[in-house]
Parts: C-alpha cells; structure tokens; sequence
C-alpha cells in the first residue's frame, strides 16, 4: 500500500495510466479463469502403512531431539543443578548417624526432614519432565496439522513415535536426578524402585503435560495453565496434609494425581523397614499389598492421557480444515 500511494505521488499520469490499465488485464483474466469450486482437486494421497509411518516419524522425531543440543542441555543441566540444589540442603539426611551430616549439625535423625527431600525429589521429577513438552508441543503442533491433512500419518503413529523417543529422554533425566541425589541425600530405600517410581512419576506428568499442550492453543497459554494442572498435586502427595484431613467431595481428585501415587512408591520403599516408617506409612495409607495398584493407576494416568490428548488434536486438526 505504501509503495502505490508513493507511486501516485511521484510518477507522471501517463505511467499511472499504464499500471492501471496493466492492472484491469490482469484482473480480466484472472476472472476467466475457472474458481476452486470448478477445478477438480486431485485425490489425496493414499498412506504407507502404520509401521512404515512409525518407523519414519521415530527417526525424524530422534533426529530433531538431538538436534536441538541447546534444548537438551537446559533439559539436563537443570535437572543436575536442583538435585545439587536439593541434594546439599538435604545433605546425608537419610542417615540414621547424624554424624554423616559433615556440613550442618543435624543434632538427631528427622524423621520428618527425610521424607520432605524424597518429596521434594518426586515434585522436581514431575515438574522438569512435563515443563519440555508444554514449552514444544505447540510449536510442533501446525507441522503435524497440516501433514495429517494431507494424510501423510495417522495420530496414532505420530504420538506413539513421540512417546517411543521421549521414553528414554525421560529414563535418562530421572536416573541423572537419582545419580546425584541417591548418595548424596544417603537414601536407604533400593535404587531400582526408586528410579521406577520416579519414572512413573515424571511419565505421567509428561503424559498430562502433553495433554494440556494439545487443548489450549500456544505455549504461553499451556504455561498458564500449568500451576492449576500440577500445583493441587503437591496437596494429594502425602507429606503436607494428610488424606483423612482433605474435604470427602475433594478425595476424588488423588485418582487424577500422579505424584499422588508415585510417592506412595517412594514413601513405602524409602520407609518400610525404617525405625518410626511404618507410622508415617499409615498416616498416608499406604499399604505393601497395594503397590501393584500404585503402579497401575500410573501407568494408567499415562496412557489415558496421552490418548486424550491424541484424540483432542486429531479433533482440531479435523475442525481445522473442515
């Protein structure tokens, strides 16, 4: 628009004159032309198959993680500085000989202290493993809009390869966490369950972070809403309150909890053979016969929300371009 006001006021009337009538053909024969609804649009294309659409999106998606170095450096180097962080707050406060507390005299064992930084373990969990893909997705989001319009893929494949690269991501980043905190923090509880536990934990919370990426419609928005999806899980986690203290009409919301759950393996784990543990066990309900159930309902939060979220971008997409 600029350019043509300039051109009014600049060129002589014999130049206008030509642009004008130059313009008029251009517009004549564009009208000649036959309009979308009279062209005939070719067929879309016919899809490869599921596993060679799998195959595919899990090399490009692997290709695009390690490409992204500065992502994966803020993802790991944050992880190691809070469980530094946490790790020389709660220096050797799982020793049962408060001696081993070399930086701060401790005076006694804290029963209450000790299951406050594998707390605090399972919150970090959670939040740096959902935070990446809230940041991502949305990015990510148009790219896979229009190549399922054009019916390149299915959702299916397409969130299956993301969760088949994002799985050893997410094993990764909680052994690292574990790596530094486990001996740091003195840790009685076995290094395996903890490490599944915590898994589990940082599994569903990406689960539900990928969830909320795929309704609202930019990471801003995603970020937004973050506080409001993982804060109220910090309530249902154990250490702050306990359950029988929490409204009746409120309980439900720990079955939509992951960390919920997942403390509940860390707790029992960490505490069942300790001197005063089984007392902080009962105080959470948390029973050695119901571990498969924790296990369960958190695999069960991740699939079930990762299908959710499949589902709901399958739906935009759809809506997107009908």
């Amino acid at each position: 628009a600029d350019f043509v006001i300039f051109s009014i006021q600049t060129d002589d009337e014999a130049q206008i004159r030509r642009v004008v009538d130059g313009w008029a053909g251009c517009s004549s024969k564009r009208a000649s032309r036959p309009t979308s609804l009279e062209v005939e649009m070719p067929s879309p294309p016919k899809r490869k198959g599921f596993f060679v659409e799998l195959v595919a999106l899990v090399h490009r998606e692997a290709k695009s993680k390690l490409r992204d170095r500065g992502t994966l450096r803020a993802r790991f180097g944050s992880t190691v500085f809070l469980s530094l962080i946490f790790s020389l707050v709660f220096f050797q406060i799982g020793s049962p000989n408060p001696a081993d507390s070399t930086l701060v005299d401790r005076g006694s064992y804290d029963l209450q202290s000790h299951a406050g930084a594998l707390t605090m373990v399972g919150i970090s969990g959670m939040f740096l493993s959902a935070q990446p893909l809230l940041l991502t997705f949305a990015s990510e989001r148009p790219v896979f809009i229009r190549e399922y319009a054009s019916n390149m893929y299915s959702t299916a494949p397409y969130f299956l390869s993301k969760t088949a690269v994002e799985i050893p991501l997410l094993a990764a980043q909680v052994l690292v966490q574990w790596l530094v905190a486990y001996w740091m923090m003195d840790m009685q509880g076995n290094f395996g369950v903890h490490f599944s536990g915590s898994f589990l934990i940082a599994f569903a919370a990406a689960s539900t972070g990928l969830l909320a990426a795929c309704l609202v419609k930019d990471a801003k928005q995603a970020m937004e809403a973050a506080p409001g999806l993982f804060v109220p899980q910090i309530l249902f986690a154990g250490f702050f309150i306990k359950m029988s203290l929490i409204p009746v009409w409120m309980r439900w919301l720990q079955y939509i909890c992951s960390l919920k759950w997942g403390m509940n393996i860390l707790l029992h784990n960490e505490f069942s053979e300790i001197a005063g543990g089984t007392v902080l066990l009962e105080l959470n309900d948390i029973e050695e016969d119901n571990l498969w159930i924790y296990y369960a309902v958190l695999v069960g939060i991740a699939v079930g929300f990762r299908s959710l979220a499949a589902f709901a971008l399958s739906r935009k997409a759809k809506a997107f371009y009908n």
